[in-house]
């Protein structure tokens, strides 16, 4: 009886396990439009001033293509490529590598490629371009 007892009791358990999507869920997350909403330097007073250089935009689809668009002085530039995802303890990481060299790409290493970051418990994206003395880019998905 005890046997029965227990293998009642393993296979309830088995079956209670749900099939619980949400780390597909967490990782979907970035597909969208994302939106350029802070600006700033590594000069503390810089970053309480509240102008932006430029409008800019990144758009993650789910066939890990890309598209980045800004606008500047009234001129748009838009370029594309394509990413690799990865996803760490704390953080969503991006390698975007695009398909021709253009100004708008801030990196510190390439011309044709550029990295950022989401820290997931604050949601928002991250440009790498601050470590290498480019400006402090923070964007906000766009619901």
């Amino acid at each position: 009886m005890k046997k029965i007892g227990l293998l009642i009791v393993m296979l309830f358990s088995l079956l209670s396990c749900s099939n619980d999507d949400s780390d597909n869920k967490a990782t979907e997350s970035y597909h969208g439009k994302w939106v350029l909403t802070r600006m700033g330097s590594g000069n503390p007073a810089a970053n309480s001033i509240d102008v932006m250089e430029w409008e800019e935009s990144y758009t993650f689809n789910s066939n890990n293509t890309f598209s980045k668009t800004r606008k500047r002085d009234g001129k748009i530039t838009t370029i594309a490529g394509t990413y690799i995802m990865t996803k760490t303890a704390d953080q969503t990481q991006f390698e975007l590598n695009y398909t021709a060299q253009s100004d708008i790409i801030g990196s510190c290493t390439s011309n044709v490629k550029e990295n950022l970051y989401i820290i997931d418990t604050i949601g928002n994206l991250y440009s790498s371009w601050s470590i290498c003395d480019g400006p402090l880019l923070v964007y906000e998905k766009k619901r």
